[in-house]
C-alpha cells in the first residue's frame, strides 16, 4: 500500500513538472490532449493545474477564462528544476537499452542516450547505471535486422498519431511481386523480436498485420481515417497468441513431466491454467486463436508435448509429425 502510494506521487511530481515545463515554453495544449499525453483522466489534469495555482503559478484560461485550455499568465518568470532520475529508473532505462538487440532500429540512438544518462545521472546514481551497463549482456537469435527500417518505423507512427491514411507497397512472402494498397495503420506491436503493423485496409474493412520489414514502401496521403470503434488493442493481445489474429479456441496441452518445471516457469499465454497431474505430468490450457503460430510452438516441445485439445489442432500436429518421420525414415 505505502509503496503505491509512493507511486502515485512520484507520477503526480513527475506529471506537474512536465505540465508546468510545457506551459513556460509557451504550450497551448488542451486539457484532453493532455490527458492523453499523460495517460490519465482530465479531473485529475484540472487537479494538478488548481494544484499549480495554489502554489503560486498563475495559471489562466482562454479569452473566456475556461481552463479548458489552460497557459501560464503572460507576466509569469519561472525557474523549471530539473527533474531527477532515482537510482531504480537510471537503473530500468539502462537495462531496457541494453536489451534492445544489435539490429534494433534505433540502436544507434540507444547508445548516445546512454552517454547523455551517464552525464545526467552524477553520484551514486550513475555509478550504478555505469555498472549495470557493464555487468548486463545479453543476445537473441533467429531476430530480424530492422536497422534500415527506421524512416520507415517513423513514417508509420507519423500515421498511426495523426491518423492519415498510408499508401504501402507490401511483399507477402508467399506472392511473387509486392502488391499496393492503401492502409490505416492503428498500432507497432514489437513482439518475440518481430516489429508488426496493425491496422485496417479500407477496401476490404479487414483487420491485418504487416510485418514491417516487408513493407517495401509506404507513403502518407493527406485522406484522414478513423480507428475502428470495435478494435480493442487489449482484446488483440488477449486472443493472439503471436502476430496472428483468428478466432480463439480452447488448447490443452499436456507435458511429459521432466518438462513440468519449465511449463510452470514462465507464462505462455496471459489466459494459460496450469494443472499438475497425479502422475507428475502437468496440463496447460489457454484460450488463444492463431493456428499456425501454436503448432509451431507445440513441435518445438518434441515428443514431450502431446495436443488433448481441440481434436482439429492434434490432427495438425499429428500430420505435421508424421510428415517429419518420413523425411528421416527414408534416409
Amino acid at each position: 500500500m505505502a509503496q503505491a502510494s509512493a507511486m502515485r506521487r512520484d507520477r503526480q511530481v513527475v506529471r506537474l513538472l512536465a505540465l508546468l515545463k510545457n506551459l513556460a515554453e509557451g504550450g497551448h495544449p488542451s486539457v484532453h490532449q493532455l490527458a492523453a499525453r499523460f495517460k490519465t483522466r482530465r479531473e485529475t489534469i484540472y487537479r494538478d493545474l488548481r494544484a499549480l495555482a495554489e502554489i503560486g503559478y498563475p495559471i489562466v484560461g482562454d479569452e473566456n477564462g475556461r481552463l479548458s485550455h489552460p497557459r501560464l499568465a503572460p507576466e509569469a518568470r519561472l525557474t523549471i528544476p530539473p527533474v531527477l532520475l532515482t537510482r531504480q529508473e537510471a537503473a530500468a532505462l539502462i537495462w531496457g537499452a541494453k536489451q534492445a538487440g544489435r539490429r534494433h532500429p534505433f540502436r544507434a540512438a540507444l547508445e548516445s542516450a546512454l552517454l547523455k544518462l551517464r552525464a545526467l545521472t552524477p553520484g551514486r546514481e550513475g555509478r550504478l547505471a555505469l555498472a549495470l551497463e557493464g555487468a548486463l549482456e545479453g543476445w537473441t537469435r533467429g531476430t530480424k535486422d530492422y536497422t534500415a527500417f527506421q524512416p520507415t518505423i517513423l513514417q508509420l507512427v507519423q500515421a498511426i498519431v495523426a491518423r492519415r491514411r498510408c499508401l504501402v507497397e507490401y511483399q507477402s512472402p508467399e506472392k511473387e511481386g509486392p502488391r499496393k494498397f492503401r492502409y490505416d495503420p492503428y498500432h507497432l506491436l514489437w513482439i518475440q523480436g518481430g516489429l508488426y503493423s496493425v491496422g485496417k485496409v479500407p477496401a476490404y474493412g479487414d483487420i491485418i498485420t504487416l510485418a514491417v520489414d516487408r513493407i517495401r514502401s509506404l507513403t502518407l496521403t493527406d485522406e484522414l481515417f478513423a480507428v475502428d470503434p470495435a478494435f480493442d488493442p487489449k482484446k488483440y493481445e488477449a486472443e493472439a497468441f503471436g502476430v496472428i489474429w483468428e478466432k480463439p479456441m480452447i488448447v490443452v496441452v499436456r507435458f511429459r513431466a521432466d518438462q513440468t518445471p519449465y511449463v510452470q516457469e514462465r507464462e505462455w499465454h496471459p489466459t494459460q491454467e496450469v494443472r499438475r497431474l497425479r502422475d507428475g505430468r502437468v496440463e496447460l490450457t489457454f484460450r488463444a486463436g492463431g493456428t499456425f503460430e501454436i503448432t509451431r510452438w507445440i513441435l518445438g516441445w518434441g515428443d514431450a508435448a502431446e495436443v488433448i485439445r481441440p481434436a482439429s489442432l492434434r490432427r495438425e500436429v499429428a500430420t505435421i509429425l508424421r510428415a517429419a518421420a518420413s523425411l528421416y525414415a527414408n534416409r
